[in-house]
């Protein structure tokens, strides 16, 4: 669950929950991904009595269609969200940070925008208070509903012809008010007097109700044109507020009626790592074909997802491999055997708790924790290091959970370690700023994160030394990961204590910071 002041780390953030959105979460929740929808509860259809077009669901109330969207969604692990996403940021194109609205946050490798669209309305009095039931737009939605039914058209914006042709296909009850604009051309004139429809040319002044439903449209001469329903054609704002900060290219909608958001045919955007489904990228979609959309783009999203795993997976293995070589070559010992000397420095005065040591190596820092009374956690990615560390906590006489195992590709559990101490970091970056940031998120409120890293600045014009190190993750660049609920404590260069003979880093770069 997300909580207030949490930061959550799914695969996909979806922002919306309506048809699209949730389609997508069942979608990417059936293919076991972690996903949170951000719902602000806000469905364009929310006014209607009921939904229409639906196989196996005709004529169900919107919200009863979506309780049990959302239910299917829930039942396969997918987190439901209930806020509004505020910001959308990300510096990568695996790692979106989503702010909400309720204080909360979601750490995201990819989001999909299913938020849909805002229908603008004509400022015409009853036309709001209707809207949805007996003020329609969509024939395709409601038009049965009013078959055979006195149907006046309000056409305020230039697509009035083309809903009364329409809707005269239901009813032979239909009149077209040209409210504003130069209303039909000559050809479209006698098409609508072929279809029976008469046109009035007026202001309109009011949608009038009698008992809570339409009986008729006033005009601005205080002539009253019966009606049962009132068809209108909105404009509309895409619910992109929260992505401003996003490089999203938006394109006009064929019929000047507003924006469309810009997706490829797997439902790409132009930003990397986001994607769009639903009404946000096409306005005439009813519930089915914006579900349909939303669960087509989710699988494409599981693809681009399942080829960074394997991506990721291949680039682990070659990492490990190369790792258990250098330990192997190494003979009985690689290192010293005794600890950090900067880790003692700045741990000595915690207190105890619940320590994770990544890139433990040889166990020399993990057993030195162990005998100052913490609980540990050591994991390196080499089976024969966390052999010999075992060894070496058995002859300490000292408990430590060794762990052989890539912490970038099985992240640890999060929120859980009072103390993670990385020291001389060897995190690849190619894997990217994902699994990174679920290393940090292993650190408990309240809890320290200490990184210590060799000073590189005397080799930065050292081609060969820069070459070596270029796959792997920098101090800066680890510090500059880390999320806004960090407060960087230490930051500072200094000698490092004890370095071992012939050493050439003579100087470390030391990080502590407190999770808030």
């Amino acid at each position: 669950m997300v909580n207030t002041m949490d930061t959550a780390h799914v695969d996909v953030a979806i922002i919306g929950g309506g048809a699209a959105g949730l389609a997508g979460a069942l979608q990417l929740a059936r293919m076991r991904r972690r996903v949170a929808v951000v719902d602000a509860g806000k469905p364009r259809n929310r006014t209607a009595t009921a939904m229409h077009s639906f196989p196996g669901s005709d004529g169900v109330a919107p919200s009863t269609h979506l309780a049990a969207a959302r239910a299917d969604a829930e039942r396969f692990g997918a987190d439901i969200v209930e806020a509004s996403a505020t910001t959308i940021t990300s510096t990568t194109p695996d790692d979106f940070v989503v702010t909400l609205d309720n204080g909360a946050a979601l750490r995201a490798r990819r989001v999909l925008i299913a938020a849909g669209i805002t229908d603008e309305l004509p400022e015409i009095p009853g036309v709001r208070e209707q809207w949805g039931r007996s003020v329609i737009h969509c024939p395709y939605c409601h038009g049965y509903e009013v078959s055979a039914k006195r149907i006046v058209v309000l056409d305020t914006n230039g697509a009035g012809t083309h809903q009364a042709l329409l809707f005269g296909q239901l009813s032979d009850l239909v009149t077209l008010v040209v409210a504003d604009g130069p209303g039909p051309a000559a050809a479209e004139l006698i098409r609508l007097d072929a279809a029976g429809i008469g046109v009035v040319r007026a202001l309109v002044e009011a949608v009038v109700e009698t008992d809570g439903v339409v009986s008729g449209v006033l005009l601005g001469d205080e002539t009253l044109i019966p009606a049962d329903a009132v068809v209108v054609g909105p404009r509309w704002r895409l619910n992109l507020d929260a992505a401003a900060e996003l490089d999203l290219h938006l394109a006009p909608h064929p019929l000047g009626f507003g924006d469309t958001l810009v997706v490829d045919s797997m439902g790409r955007t132009s930003t990397p790592g986001v994607y769009g489904a639903g009404n946000v990228v096409d306005p005439s979609q009813q519930v089915l074909q914006a579900a349909a959309n939303g669960s087509f783009v989710a699988a494409q999203i599981n693809m681009d997802l399942r080829n960074e795993d394997l991506d990721r997976l291949e680039r682990a293995a070659r990492e490990a491999a190369e790792w258990e070589g250098r330990y192997a070559d190494a003979g009985d010992r690689w290192w010293s055997g005794k600890p950090n000397g900067t880790l003692a420095a700045e741990v000595s005065a915690l207190p105890v708790g619940r320590a994770l040591d990544i890139g433990c190596g040889e166990g020399a820092d993990a057993v030195w924790l162990a005998q100052l009374g913490w609980a540990v956690t050591a994991i390196d990615i080499s089976p024969t290091a966390i052999e010999r560390a075992n060894a070496a906590a058995d002859a300490a006489g000292v408990a430590v959970e060794f762990r052989a195992a890539d912490v970038l590709t099985d992240p640890p559990p999060a929120a859980v370690f009072d103390l993670v101490s990385i020291q001389y970091p060897a995190l690849l970056k190619t894997l990217g700023a994902g699994p990174l940031q679920r290393v940090f998120d292993a650190v408990a409120p309240g809890g320290v994160l200490l990184i210590v890293g060799h000073d590189q600045r005397p080799f930065e014009h050292d081609h060969d030394h820069q070459h070596k190190y270029a796959d792997y993750s920098s101090v800066d660049e680890l510090v500059a990961l880390l999320p806004a609920n960090f407060v960087v404590e230490v930051n500072e260069v200094r000698p490092r204590p004890n370095p071992p003979e012939g050493a050439r880093h003579v100087d470390d770069v030391v990080i502590r910071a407190l999770r808030r």
